[in-house]
């Protein structure tokens, strides 16, 4: 297994990509039923889901075309009908498997599988230590005890937790650092206010109401900083691309996939992907990995990285 641990191989300043190793490693929003219903969420809501045949085929073709690390994800993954086997279907694989859930899902089988697989790692969503933020951020009275409980279930040495830097929640995020590293996590991902602009987010037309101004970003990566001096050795703190960098490629469509709730191949989850969805209905899984790797020279054009100079999307499936 080339992907060995997220506190190894994760990149720091984009949480979805890796600095050393050189695999593939693909984002699947599995469902997109949620239990949770978190204003920010970007994640469009579907009422259908792939069934699990068709969902273990298109793994097999990721598997064989070297995708090494499966990032499982919703909506909430625990509602999906087949999580179980599919979770399974991968360790039979050989593969990294990282569970992004809610964590007030109590699945004891898997919770089980989870204990006893070195290889499947967790990424639980903390918005805030404070029990009425917490629970009035997910809408779900009873959220945070729920995700405590998942917290002192999991092994502590393979879960990462997941907040989103939002205007209902700036003020927490020194208070949930210094809380992870008492829980003996090591690792905590930090993440923007997202949205694919071509298509509404799951509750409202525009969730980007919740993204906090460059001030704040900055004060928050000047926190950042020094949270990292202060916990050197005992936790990774990881982020998403706030600002972007012009100087910087990305090799989304190479090492970095999406796949939605309905099964669409794409470069990269916050990618501009309206040209991409539409060759989904003309090419099979295989054909659309090898086309990204042949035509995508880095980054697509994409809401994660404004300030990126590359070509344009239409000049790149063009050539």
């Amino acid at each position: 297994m080339a992907t060995q641990s997220i506190y190894q191989n994760e990149d720091q300043k984009c949480c979805y990509r890796a600095i050393k190793s050189q695999g593939v490693r693909v984002l699947w929003e599995i469902t997109s039923a949620c239990n949770v219903e978190c204003d920010f969420c970007l994640v469009e809501k579907k009422h259908r889901t792939i069934p699990l045949q068709q969902a273990m085929d298109m793994a097999t073709v990721l598997i064989e075309e070297g995708v090494e690390k499966f990032l499982i994800s919703g909506g909430e993954p625990l509602l999906y009908p087949g999580i179980e086997s599919l979770l399974e279907f991968l360790v039979e694989r050989g593969v990294l498997v990282k569970l992004l859930t809610n964590g007030t899902i109590h699945h004891p089988s898997i919770f089980d599988l989870i204990c006893r697989t070195p290889q499947v790692e967790v990424s639980l969503s903390v918005q805030s230590i404070d029990e009425e933020m917490s629970d009035r951020i997910f809408k779900r009275k009873g959220s945070w005890a729920k995700l405590l409980e998942t917290i002192r279930i999991l092994p502590k040495d393979r879960l990462n937790i997941i907040t989103t830097f939002s205007t209902m929640n700036h003020d927490h995020i020194e208070t949930i650092i210094d809380w992870v590293v008492a829980q003996g996590i090591r690792c905590l991902s930090i993440t923007n206010v997202f949205q694919e602009t071509t298509r509404p987010a799951r509750f409202m037309d525009n969730c980007l109401m919740y993204k906090e101004d460059s001030q704040r970003i900055s004060r928050l990566f000047d926190l950042i900083a020094a949270k990292r001096r202060e916990y050197a050795g005992r936790l990774v703190i990881r982020t998403t691309q706030f600002g972007g960098d012009a100087h910087e490629t990305c090799e989304a469509g190479r090492s970095v996939l999406y796949v939605d709730s309905m099964g669409a191949l794409l470069p990269c989850t916050l990618t501009n992907n309206a040209s991409y969805r539409e060759l989904n209905t003309r090419l099979s899984v295989r054909e659309l990995i090898r086309y990204y790797r042949e035509r995508l020279p880095s980054l697509p054009p994409s809401s994660c990285v404004p300030l990126f100079s590359v070509t344009p999307e239409k000049e790149a499936m063009a050539h």
